[in-house]
């Protein structure tokens, strides 16, 4: 037994595996730990600043390669590889060239959010784009190719110059906006560094070699775009809702206090319901591709996965306020009640965001698509309910039982799936 744990462990799969979990530890502990730094140096209202240039970043990210980086990894024929890579690469820069047609705009944008000093900042949402884009369509060439190092020397620079550079700013006294500027350069550092190691080994065939014609390519891979994307751009539209609807009602500094509170309940959440997705994925899949019951492994997975969390979160409940003033500064109590208020929003994410993976299993894909679409449309009802009633904590408190709500149809839709697929094994 030991020599075959020694034998798995030597492996290049489980090194590759082992060196992008460490690397992707890494950068999120450093981006946790870094925290009580700077809500000592920045205001909520810098805070909420970077989560509305970062709201909208994100969602422009993902329209930036239409999804098609997912299909890199695809083809047997290298030219084929390299035409989906020179695609993303267009559309990338299509979008970024969108965005620059907005710059003059800048001003009225930043009106709509109540938030005048975006629009000092807006320039840099086109190059955030064009860098965003980049590293996701080389993430997955680097898979591709299996340069894991790569990929994981870029997650742990970006995180390392993105927590100096951000604490270095506040050091500086550059403080309102230097947040989104250290976020715009240190993923533009770390990919050039990238670049730069990797270009004679895995990058510079990308220009010097034949490929397939890109509209063929971009036909054969037509799904990415017609389907991927739109789920994608719906689930990141809900992120940022809440950040782009109470921003004008309730300025900057209610939404900073919120920026802190999502950050310090759902980082550590998906820190593990990342791992627990993964080694749950596999494990499901291949019982399924054997056809052998499911059930007893995911129900044990959500039995001790709640209880854990309702012991742990009622526990925390108390000291909430003591954990957060101490952590973060007494500027930042405030956080505290509104990570109470989201309590019935974290109780199922864990649980529905590591299982989620059943859609894809069963070919579900499109009833989970049309799920988002009602659950971010349910969203912007409790969000608007609870700026009509001119309460910021009320608004929260709305949101976090319309998810509660919607991820326990979600579980049950889930169950279901498994109860159907287990009549077909009798």
């Amino acid at each position: 037994m030991s020599h075959r744990l020694s034998k798995i462990w030597k492996s290049s799969s489980a090194r590759n595996v082992g060196r992008l979990l460490t690397a992707n530890v890494f950068a999120q502990a450093l981006g946790i730990l870094v925290y009580p730094i700077l809500t000592r140096m920045y205001a909520p209202e810098d805070f909420a600043l970077l989560s509305l240039f970062t709201s909208t970043l994100g969602v422009a990210g993902l329209a930036a390669t239409a999804e098609y980086q997912y299909a890199v990894v695809l083809p047997k024929e290298e030219e084929k590889a390299r035409a989906l890579v020179r695609l993303s690469g267009m559309i990338t820069l299509c979008v970024a060239g969108v965005f620059c047609l907005s710059l003059p705009f800048a001003e009225p944008i930043a009106g709509l959010f109540n938030a005048p000093e975006l629009a000092r900042w807006w320039w840099a949402m086109p190059l955030s784009i064009v860098v965003m884009g980049a590293w996701n369509i080389l993430n997955y060439w680097y898979i591709r190719r299996r340069a894991f190092a790569r990929i994981s020397g870029y997650q742990v620079s970006q995180s390392l110059f993105s927590a100096g550079s951000k604490v270095g700013f506040g050091a500086l006294g550059y403080l309102r906006g230097g947040m989104i500027l250290a976020t715009v350069l240190a993923p533009l550092v770390s990919l050039a560094i990238s670049v730069g190691m990797a270009w004679k080994k895995h990058l510079r065939e990308l220009f010097c070699e034949p490929a397939a014609p890109m509209r063929e390519v971009a036909r054969e891979y037509a799904n990415f775009p017609k389907y991927s994307l739109p789920r994608a751009l719906v689930n990141s539209v809900g992120q940022a809702l809440p950040v782009w609807l109470l921003t004008p009602c309730f300025g900057l500094q209610e939404v900073g206090l919120l920026s802190l509170a999502m950050m310090a309940s759902f980082v550590p959440l998906n820190i593990v319901t990342k791992s627990c997705y993964q080694v749950l994925f596999q494990k499901v899949s291949v019982l399924v591709q054997n056809r052998q019951p499911i059930g007893r492994v995911l129900g044990r997975f959500c039995i001790v996965t709640g209880g854990v969390l309702v012991v742990g979160m009622a526990l925390l409940y108390i000291v909430m306020p003591q954990i957060v003033t101490l952590l973060f500064g007494e500027e930042w109590t405030g956080s505290a009640d509104i990570i109470r208020a989201l309590y019935p929003y974290l109780i199922l994410t864990p649980i529905c965001g590591t299982i989620s993976f059943l859609s894809d299993v069963f070919g579900k894909q499109k009833t989970a698509l049309w799920m988002e679409v009602v659950y971010v449309l349910m969203m912007a009802v409790a969000l608007e309910t609870g700026i009509f009633l001119g309460s910021f904590l009320g608004s929260i408190s709305l949101l976090a039982w319309t998810r509660f709500a919607y991820l326990l149809v979600q579980l049950l839709w889930f169950a279901s799936l498994v109860r159907n697929y287990h009549k077909t094994l009798s």
